[in-house]
């Protein structure tokens, strides 16, 4: 059993992960979702706050299957489907109201919905899950399938590009690599595209980039791994040569690879990635890092929530470990359980979020949580470690 012990004299709550990923489920749901007439996944604290993007129907889709919420899988497929679907993808950014704000792809949305959909239409076979009409899941999913090929998502050097017809060759965003989402692809898609050489473009962008040896990706880069020095996309924070909020997802990713098919490419990186923090004390090392294993600058900062907030790029929280926890727990490696400890440290009994009420020290306190994007990658750490994370 995965526990955290919270003391209250005279008596003792034991809450386990399984419990805590329900609380903070249930508050994505009455934070971001419930509020809102269009029920999408909302961003609270964004620079246009209370926005909608494609990104978070992926997680939220995510989120209520691993979790088995299929009322709200279906609330926000229905609602991005009216909102946010054109006839050939999901245009990746709303207002509050369903208003579009910025139109195009982003593949890293398409391939989760798309993974999502085919997780759901197997819960549908085995009987678990009713099946879902206009549009059925695997309509869906078989559909954006084929638009990531037609309409250049999977460039035509078989790399991952940002977004519809956008980057791919000359540039990527390595956090979007999903070999594991691919893999599945693979077995389902009708049209038989080549998601081998994906697979194996995705890796050899990895194993040339800059900070392999580290076990660290930068947030952009060419398609042969080295610094892009072009016009980047929405998040273009050092000129994406850091470890930050795109990049760090590489361990959830390449973590799931190893974790369900046990390639060889994904242990290689996160054994790298396992020595490196290991040099960083571990658990309490868990944050952004250059591709010269340095913490970013201090004096750096984030201004969010419309430009009425502020905080530190640097970032030892719920998030960053959430996302370096998956290393050494889908490595085996003993220590895995430290990391799970302190994941749980940034949750409060009962709370319905991830996050500390204050926290000095890191200043990971309330005032500083984004109640978004946070709360998601904290989750999937959190369900790996709970060994709740596995192919359906």
């Amino acid at each position: 059993m995965k526990f955290i012990w919270i003391s209250f004299l005279p008596f003792i709550v034991c809450q386990t992960l399984k419990d805590v990923l329900k609380l903070t489920w249930n508050g994505i749901k009455e934070r971001n979702i419930d509020p809102y007439d269009i029920k999408l996944v909302h961003r609270p604290y964004s620079e246009t706050p209370n926005d909608a993007v494609s990104e978070g129907v992926g997680y939220g889709l995510l989120l209520a299957l691993y979790l088995d919420d299929q009322t709200y899988f279906n609330m926000i497929l229905e609602s991005a489907e009216q909102f946010m679907w054109n006839g050939q993808f999901y245009d990746w950014n709303v207002d509050m109201y369903g208003n579009k704000l910025n139109i195009g792809a982003a593949t890293d949305a398409e391939q989760d919905i798309a993974f999502s959909l085919i997780m759901a239409s197997r819960k549908v076979k085995k009987g678990e899950w009713k099946e879902h009409l206009n549009p059925s899941y695997i309509e869906r999913y078989q559909l954006i399938l084929n638009n990531m090929w037609n309409l250049k998502m999977i460039s035509d050097t078989l790399n991952v590009a940002p977004g519809a017809g956008w980057g791919g060759i000359d540039f990527m965003n390595p956090g979007y690599c999903a070999p594991a989402w691919y893999r599945v692809f693979k077995e389902v898609d009708t049209l038989e595209h080549d998601w081998d050489s994906v697979i194996q473009h995705c890796y050899n962008t990895i194993k040339n980039n800059v900070g392999y040896k580290n076990g660290l990706l930068s947030d952009w880069t060419t398609v042969n791994g080295d610094y892009y020095d072009g016009n980047l996309g929405y998040n273009n924070y050092g000129r994406g040569k850091y470890l930050f909020k795109d990049a760090i997802r590489v361990y959830w990713r390449i973590g799931t690879d190893y974790l369900w098919f046990n390639s060889y490419e994904s242990k290689e990186f996160l054994s790298n990635a396992f020595e490196f923090i290991r040099t960083k004390n571990d658990s309490m090392g868990c944050n952004f890092y250059t591709m010269d294993g340095e913490l970013l600058p201090y004096e750096d900062i984030w201004i969010f929530d419309g430009g009425q907030r502020q905080r530190p790029r640097r970032e030892h929280s719920h998030l960053t470990i959430g996302m370096w926890s998956i290393v050494p727990k889908v490595l085996n490696e003993s220590n895995w359980i430290e990391y799970e400890k302190e994941l749980l440290s940034y949750y409060e009994s009962n709370k319905t979020y991830w996050g500390k009420t204050k926290d000095e020290i890191n200043e990971e306190d309330i005032e500083h949580n984004e109640m978004y994007f946070d709360q998601f990658l904290a989750s999937f750490g959190a369900l790996i470690l709970a060994e709740q994370w596995r192919l359906l």
